[in-house]
């Protein structure tokens, strides 16, 4: 459990003290401070509510299961409850307890406990967020990215799955129709994760643009991603629906390391390629294109202080 307790740490901003941390796992030397919020604040916010809220933002109502959880263990929740490093110490420190629990109802319950944070608030995001880092990180990153997994993978080999879908999943939304819901809410909607099947950073958006030929623009990726479905609506969403189901493939790949999360997630970004594949071809044809509108303004990127 010390790994986890490690990987923990190195998920902070860098610190000397990280150093003899990295070198204990093999790790390459500590990244600089931008590299760590290049990633963590620009790229892939290390929040759980991020990935499994309906809204694909910060807080609301998945970081209030996340706290409740915390609560039901008996533990005040931190003011950030549902970042990565705050529930991967919360694990680390309720593998310990079990460890000391004598054997009886006991250590069965903490043991319990264990398994529910890992398959209903780690779990249902870490696998295809850690994928997502292997893809834009910094090597440091990419490395912790796997060593991360392997535990994680580990842990849920050892505790087995669970009975049903964590809830986070049970209740997700999907992707709506742009034709039915309106091209505004279609697009706050496909930087939801949850919803799509798929983690769209903002190196992503800037690949969309360089392989479409459109200029890149900077800014949060909800005005990024008007600024490309505005100029070429049907290539970008074509270029979207590939996206979708180039995540498929992902979430398939590790099926058989937490099969009822991966199932959700393929079903997921199957069927936002579906739906994209259909609105790029009658943007395509001429018929009613798809978003119909794209008015609004996107909202605030998270500060600072809100991503650690």
């Amino acid at each position: 459990m010390e790994l986890i307790r490690a990987l923990a740490t190195l998920a902070e901003p860098p610190h000397p003290a990280h150093a003899p941390i990295a070198r204990a796992l093999g790790l390459p030397d500590p990244p600089r401070p931008a590299d760590h919020t290049g990633l963590f604040l620009f790229q892939l916010y290390p929040f759980a509510s991020f990935h499994v809220g309906a809204d694909g933002m910060l807080g609301g109502e998945a970081a209030d299961r996340v706290a409740g959880f915390w609560r039901a263990l008996g533990r005040e929740a931190p003011d950030e409850p549902d970042h990565l490093t705050a529930l991967l110490g919360l694990y680390a420190g309720l593998s310990d307890a079990e460890a000391r629990e004598p054997a009886g109802p006991g250590r069965v319950l903490r043991r319990e406990s264990r398994k529910a944070l890992l398959w209903e608030h780690l779990l249902p995001w870490l696998l295809p967020y850690l994928h997502a880092v292997s893809e834009v990180a910094p090597l440091f990153y990419r490395r912790w990215s796997e060593l991360l997994r392997a535990a994680l993978v580990s842990e849920a080999a050892e505790l087995g799955p669970p009975d049903r879908l964590p809830l986070h999943l049970r209740e997700a939304p999907l992707l709506e129709d742009p034709r039915t819901s309106g091209g505004d809410v279609f697009l706050r909607q496909l930087t939801a994760p949850v919803r799509t099947g798929m983690l769209l950073t903002r190196a992503d958006l800037a690949r969309c643009a360089d392989e479409l030929g459109l200029g890149r623009r900077a800014g949060e990726r909800r005005f990024v991603l008007k600024a490309l479905l505005s100029s070429n609506p049907d290539a970008a969403l074509d270029w979207l629906g590939q996206e979708a189901a180039r995540w498929r493939g992902v979430h398939e790949r590790y099926r058989a390391e937490a099969e009822i999360v991966s199932r959700f997630w393929t079903s997921r970004a199957d069927a936002a390629h579906r739906l994209l594949v259909e609105l790029a071809r009658e943007a395509r044809e001429g018929d009613r294109v798809a978003p119909p509108s794209l008015g609004g303004e996107p909202p605030a990127q998270p500060t600072a202080a809100g991503s650690r």
